[in-house]
């Protein structure tokens, strides 16, 4: 057989060719699919910025999309607001579908394009650039959020004269004519609101009875009465401290009724009261949801109240979007509603096993937790009753349910709030005592805006 000289040589640079190519479209493949992840990088960071301002409207949504677009490159292109198409609308998270739309939007899509991205060795195809897509839409992710209040009988103490050192005594006054309105101005023998004098220790109460013609006069609730009122306008500590010893009048009438007899069972009907500071609670829930409404967060809320009549907690409603019944629970509970005690631990697990039971699967969980006072149940020993509270907040963090406590007022346990926000991964608000009403009130309402508006985000496509 004859030698043939110089086939290899003729076979190697054959294939080399072939593997030149075979590099040159590996390199160029790996290229387009480097400016697809910078693509979807870009995308995913402005749609998730747009959609984390889409608390101060789709012109600032926009805007702040814009920018993260381009600073993300893309390739060796940035791109920006003529690169991007950006819509906003409503994300159905039952039908996986983004609708395009105006009225309350709660997600945002960023549809961009890349184009003149070079190919290295595609020319020698004939194929000098490529273009790339990319699209992403996030939105916010919705919250099923347990309302645990705290509806103990001090959380009208702040409308008492056992707080004036605290508020003073016209505030407190002024507050107690305004219930005097709130529960209709009633009139009872000849009371006035203002106190008048009449007698002294040995003063029967049959005479003072006389004096005011509330002999004749039915007591107008279920439990107290005109005799044990008199008694303890005689006696009470802080009737004293105000300068109303055996001072009769619908003043310190009304005291009587909110330290003694304040469950809705012994004096119904007092949630329309004006009761303090129950009431900046009620008006700072009704903010927090009129948020939510306006917002269309798709947030679900559920009410847990502590302490209910068996000495435990109570779940008033379960998650649910209708904000208007919650707000209507909340309304339509007074100070010491069901009991004057404060069981936190119970109120609790109310708020976490309803979380847990019925809780949307895509939901964020949370709770928020308030109260004015100092856990006294369920054993009525504070070591114990504390570490019911611990103990309980430790099963809602392995539940995965972050806990936002909000301490009120100067006799609120601040440490251990601080501590069941610790332990949760939550945070800890303090509303410190010793205000004017107006600036507790604020203080709530920025309170559950803030945590109105921390929305989680989350893309969804």
């Amino acid at each position: 057989m004859p030698r043939r000289r110089g086939v290899i040589l003729l076979l190697s640079a054959f294939l080399m060719v072939f593997l030149l190519g075979v590099i040159a479209f590996a390199v160029d493949l790996g290229y387009i699919a480097n400016v697809r992840t910078d693509m979807q990088r870009a995308t995913d960071a402005s749609a998730f910025a747009g959609a984390g301002a889409l608390i101060n409207g789709t012109s600032t949504a926009q805007s702040e999309a814009i920018l993260y677009l381009g600073q993300n490159k893309v390739g060796q292109a940035t791109l920006g607001a003529s690169n991007a198409t950006i819509e906003f609308g409503n994300w159905t998270s039952t039908t996986r579908t983004f609708t395009v739309s105006g009225n309350q939007p709660n997600a945002i899509r960023v549809s961009a394009t890349a184009t003149q991205q070079p190919f290295f060795f595609g020319k020698v195809f004939g194929q000098s650039t490529f273009s790339m897509t990319g699209q992403s839409v996030a939105t916010y992710q919705p919250r099923d959020i347990s309302l645990v209040l705290d509806y103990s009988g001090s959380m009208c103490y702040d409308s008492q004269f056992r707080n004036i050192s605290l508020l003073g005594q016209s505030a407190i006054e002024a507050n107690l004519l305004e219930i005097y309105q709130d529960i209709g101005s009633p009139v009872y023998g000849s009371l006035t609101f203002t106190p008048q004098n009449w007698g002294g220790s040995s003063t029967t109460t049959t005479s003072i009875k006389s004096r005011f013609s509330l002999t004749n006069v039915a007591y107008p609730y279920p439990d107290g009465s005109w005799n044990e009122y008199i008694s303890y306008v005689k006696t009470d500590y802080y009737i004293n401290a105000a300068g109303y010893r055996y001072d009769y009048g619908y003043m310190t009438w009304l005291n009587y009724v909110m330290a003694k007899e304040g469950s809705a069972n012994d004096a119904p009907g007092w949630h329309v009261a004006s009761q303090q500071p129950v009431t900046a609670l009620k008006d700072s829930v009704d903010v927090f949801l009129s948020y939510l409404q306006a917002h269309s967060t798709d947030d679900k809320v559920s009410v847990s109240i502590y302490t209910a009549s068996d000495g435990t907690g109570k779940l008033e409603t379960t998650l649910t979007s209708n904000y208007t019944s919650v707000s209507s629970i909340v309304r339509n509970r007074q100070a010491g509603h069901y009991t004057s005690a404060t069981n936190i631990s119970a109120g609790m697990t109310k708020g976490r096993v309803d979380l847990q039971n019925n809780a949307r699967p895509g939901a964020k969980k949370i709770m928020i937790l308030m109260t004015d006072g100092v856990v006294n149940l369920p054993s009525g020993n504070s070591t114990s009753d504390k570490a019911a509270v611990i103990s309980e907040a430790n099963l809602c963090a392995a539940a995965n349910i972050p806990i936002v406590t909000i301490a009120l007022g100067a006799y609120a346990d601040t440490a251990l709030m601080q501590q069941v926000a610790d332990v949760t991964g939550g945070a800890c608000f303090i509303v410190p005592g010793g205000q004017p009403i107006s600036q507790v009130q604020q203080q709530l309402e920025q309170v559950f805006i803030q945590v109105a508006s921390d929305r989680p985000l989350r893309l969804v496509q």
